[in-house]
């Protein structure tokens, strides 16, 4: 076998400057980006506790409109009741 010049594989112990500021971009901006991640995190977990807050108001109304709502059925079944009785007399 011939050896050619630059066919072997070789390590060279120089250091590019492009390649140290790319790294070093490539590794800011992934601070960064895991920086935003938390943020948002914290975002949402503040909001969640506003949801359940008015997740729960909700449900009150619900109840309260739920038990309006049978008490206006009750009444007009008492009236309903008055009405028959007086037409079967």
């Amino acid at each position: 076998m011939e050896d050619i010049p630059g066919k072997d594989w070789h390590l060279d112990r120089r250091l590019q400057i492009t390649h140290i500021l790319s790294t070093l971009s490539m590794g800011i901006g992934a601070i960064l980006y895991v920086g935003d991640i938390r943020k948002d995190v914290e975002v949402l977990k503040s909001q969640r506790v506003e949801q359940v807050l008015q997740d729960q108001r909700q449900d009150t109304a619900l109840l309260e409109a739920k038990r309006e709502t049978l008490f206006q059925l009750d009444k007009i079944d008492q009236k309903l009741d008055r009405l028959i009785e007086k037409r079967v007399k």
